[in-house]
């Protein structure tokens, strides 16, 4: 067999055109927290500062950003004496109610922030106890400037866009405008105190009188309580944020925000992220990691449009993602939906129907709007596989098999089907795809990686079909079956080849003889096992395990402190291949991923190989998701449950199943 090289393009006469990310330099660290409706991906680590707010827009088919200079953030004067903004210490022990603290002048302080579920909105409280008598003036100010939609890059929306101090509810609202209005953000205090307010040019603003249109953005808004504290004493100001595809209807938001109450709101919202973290483990550290990837998931990968309430599932609602705002059904239903049944399987049923109703109408498409059409065209395999893979190990966990007979359910997977076999090379018994899982050209049309997930769908797909109610389908279950030996035999056949360890599966070929050996953390031969398409000890997936990672092989480990496969697209290593690794039973990630700096904890795409920061890729939800469900396997796998060992770590033994 010949060796074709990297740089020759599937079927084509035209050099590959890869779309790469841009490398990082310093990161400022950020907290982000989310409820379905709406998301705050970059609060200041340092100081709690919110720089932005993000809504999910259904008719714009994207993610709409109001930005703020910043939007909201703590001022305390302390005996008229300003606490500066270093004075703040970040506890992250609840990542979903993040809280900073402050201990100067006679008086603690804490700035905590949370995004209540079930609730369009979010609070930001202040509070400070006295140690001391003391005076405090407690400060939440902000800029509301102008808005902007991301779906890949950023745009602003053009106005008018107006602030507004409504009597009715108490609340200033900041609304988005193109002629009607798009989304709207509210501001109220819990107690329902007027800010003081500052309009461009202007000076201090008065309220503007009820029904008028008030101020062009931006504004600038202060709320403050001053209060004279005895030793033990406790004041606080409270905001409460609201959002709407309108200004009415996000003032009242706030207005149901208040009516909870704070405490009542803070609670709920640990209540829930307590329920959804997972299982204890021995390691506080390593459960902390999963926790919060967890949690960003569970916050970041999906949401509710701000103006049809509908569930949509995306890459990343934190723009700092360098592809936010849009869908791939690889990255939802492959890397982030096993986090997500892992701790909500009722959560996991909504993410299929909107998987199968809104993105399986074009499945196997690269990168898809919000709402389902073709943003970024190219056909994947392992795109359309994700479907059917989710789907039986959503009903193989809840024994669900309801949804299987939803009518968006059916069609999406006669879709998916019909999909999957156009891609069938009748001469070979293969299955092309025009895209890697890197989202680049696939340099050979029969890609392994691809073809081996495809095994695993068609199992999947039999499996499905047995379980289908009143009666199974026998005849479909067989043809299922059949194809994935057929497709497994033709791999055995046209893509195992010679390596410096033996015969190994070659990363693509065309299927008459000419192969390339290469490797991607996004596709990575390395799970062939994890898929139950090779057994663990079969000589050839050793063989191909030992080229990823060995010298031959171009994109292999650099030399480093924190070493896994790179490849073409992003010259790094790869979070996707350290969860790739703890699925193949490297669990020395295990000891590894506390000390990982990454992207404030969460998952980046990569990272420096020495020092573990951010290289490309900040805010991946969907990744965050397939690194809390790697160290969960890995972690059941090593026996690493809180009572569940005698002291060894699972991180030092090698092997094991995953």
């Amino acid at each position: 067999m010949s060796d074709t090289g990297a740089s020759t393009a599937a079927g084509a006469g035209d050099a590959r055109i890869l779309t790469v990310p841009d490398e990082l330099d310093a990161v400022e660290a950020v907290v982000a927290i989310a409820n379905d409706h709406l998301a705050i991906p970059d609060v200041d680590a340092r100081t709690g500062a919110i720089p932005s707010v993000t809504l999910l827009h259904d008719q714009a088919a994207g993610l709409l950003e109001l930005r703020g200079d910043p939007i909201a953030a703590p001022r305390v004067r302390i005996d008229r004496a300003a606490v500066p903004d270093d004075a703040w210490t970040l506890d992250v022990t609840d990542p979903l109610v993040p809280v900073w603290r402050a201990a100067l002048g006679g008086c603690e302080l804490a700035w905590t922030l949370a995004g209540p579920p079930g609730h369009a909105g979010a609070v930001l409280q202040l509070t400070a106890t006295a140690r001391s008598a003391v005076q405090v003036e407690l400060g939440i100010t902000g800029v509301w400037l102008e808005p902007s939609l991301h779906v890949f890059s950023a745009r602003p929306i053009h106005g008018p866009h107006r602030a507004r101090l409504d009597r009715w509810t108490d609340a200033l609202t900041a609304e988005v405008s193109t002629g009607l209005p798009v989304a709207a953000l509210a501001i109220r205090a819990a107690d329902g105190a007027w800010p003081e307010l500052t309009a461009p040019d202007a000076g201090p603003a008065t309220a503007p009188p009820d029904g008028a249109d008030g101020a062009p953005l931006p504004i600038t808004y202060h709320h403050q309580r001053t209060a004279e504290l005895a030793a033990g004493e406790t004041a606080d100001l409270t905001v409460l944020l609201g959002a709407a595809r309108e200004r009415d209807g996000a003032a009242l938001a706030c207005i149901g925000l208040a009516r909870t109450g704070a405490p009542a709101l803070l609670e709920a919202t640990r209540r829930w992220q307590d329920a959804h973290r997972g299982p204890t483990l021995a390691d506080p550290d390593l459960q902390a990691v999963r926790d919060r990837n967890r949690l960003f998931c569970l916050g970041f990968a999906a949401g509710r449009t701000i103006d049809t309430d509908e569930r949509v599932l995306v890459t990343s609602r934190s723009p700092r993602y360098y592809v936010s705002g849009a869908h791939w059904s690889r990255d939802t239903l492959r890397w982030a939906f096993p986090a997500v049944l892992a701790v909500d399987p009722p959560l996991a049923a909504e993410w299929l129907r909107a998987a199968f109703r809104r993105y399986a109408r074009n499945p196997g498409i690269h990168a898809l709007y919000l709402d389902g059409t073709v943003l970024y065209p190219g056909f994947e395999l392992d795109e359309a596989a994700a479907f059917p893979l989710a789907l039986d190990a959503y009903v193989e966990v809840t024994g669900d098999t309801e949804l299987m007979t939803e009518p968006a359910v059916r069609d999406g997977l006669a879709a998916v089907d019909a999909t999957v076999a156009d891609a069938r090379d009748a001469a070979t018994g293969l299955y092309a795809t025009e895209l890697l899982s890197t989202d680049d050209p696939a340099p050979l049309p029969f890609v392994t990686y691809s073809n081996a997930l495809t095994v695993a769908a068609f199992r999947a797909r039999a499996r499905l079909h047995r379980r289908e109610q009143p009666a199974a389908d026998d005849d479909a279950a067989n043809a299922a079956d059949r194809a994935a030996d057929e497709l497994w035999e033709a791999m055995r056949t046209r893509c195992v080849v010679d390596g410096p360890d033996g015969p190994m599966f070659a990363g693509a070929t065309d299927g008459a003889g000419a192969h390339i050996r290469f490797d991607e953390p996004p596709g990575s031969l390395e799970l062939l096992a994890h898929l139950d398409v090779v057994d663990r000890d079969d000589p050839v997936f050793h063989a191909t395990v030992a080229w990823i990672h060995g010298a031959d092989n171009p994109f292999g480990p650099p030399d480093g402190r924190y070493p896994t496969p790179i490849c073409e697209h992003a010259h790094h290593p790869w979070v996707l291949a350290v969860g790739n690794a703890l699925l193949r039973g490297d669990d020395r990630w295990l000891r590894w991923l506390p000390q990982l700096p990454l992207d404030g904890g969460l998952a980046c795409e990569t990272f420096d190989v020495n020092t573990g920061e951010p290289r490309t890729g900040l805010g991946f939800a969907t990744c965050a998701g397939w690194l809390a469900h790697a160290i969960d396997v890995a972690v059941d796998r090593g026996g690493d449950r809180d009572g569940d060992r005698d002291g060894d770590r699972a991180a030092d033994r090698p092997g094991g199943r995953a």
